[in-house]
């Protein structure tokens, strides 16, 4: 018993102590957990709508579309440059890796209207996929190279390691996104435009 009473004595006598985080100042800098959680959720929603999956109303391209088309007019010399090349060369401006270079990069062949192809690309209506990026070529067709560049009237960012630089938007003189219609896939949200014809695009400016 008189072990249980000094047990009881000190486990007492340890309350009565004084808390040294009693009277400290709550840091309003802190950030709960699910705080952390609700922003950087919306911190990566907001990369993937704006970086990823939805085009831009300037100039009709997603980022790595208008990568994909920087990097071919760095490359430009009026022959055909094997696909892989540009994969690799494109890879200085997007980060994402050489998979999805080289899908959105056949998309934009297929749609035959800025990139002039040379080789087994694909056929959209029976659905058979292009040939390998090492047996395939393209180069930038006449009509891109008259109406997506200008580099006086561009505003150029760092590539994301600060080692080159790359257009903010292409300086489209052509509704490329009326033209050529654009699909993606966000988080939270979606886009899917479809494409009309030149003709109709003269008849209704």
């Amino acid at each position: 018993m008189a072990e249980e009473e000094g047990i009881d004595d000190n486990l007492q006598n340890q309350g009565d102590e004084h808390n040294p985080f009693e009277n400290k100042k709550v840091d309003e800098n802190i950030v709960p957990l699910s705080g952390l959680y609700e922003n950087w959720f919306l911190d990566y929603a907001s990369y993937v709508i704006l970086e990823r999956a939805v085009p831009a109303l300037f100039d009709g391209l997603k980022p790595v579309q208008r990568r994909i088309l920087h990097s071919m007019k760095e490359m430009e010399d009026g022959r055909y440059n094997k696909v892989a090349n540009i994969i690799g060369n494109t890879m200085k401006y997007h980060p994402h890796g050489d998979a999805s270079i080289g899908d959105a990069l056949v998309q934009l062949g297929q749609k035959e209207l800025l990139i002039d192809c040379q080789g087994n690309w694909g056929n959209t209506l029976t659905g058979d996929g292009a040939a390998a990026p090492r047996y395939i070529e393209a180069r930038l067709s006449k009509f891109a190279l008259h109406v997506a560049f200008n580099p006086k009237t561009t505003n150029w960012l760092a590539s994301y390691d600060g080692r080159n630089k790359e257009p903010e938007q292409l300086p489209m003189k052509f509704p490329l996104l009326l033209a050529q219609g654009a699909e993606g896939i966000a988080v939270g949200m979606a886009c899917n435009f479809c494409h009309t014809t030149l003709l109709n695009l003269s008849i209704n400016p």
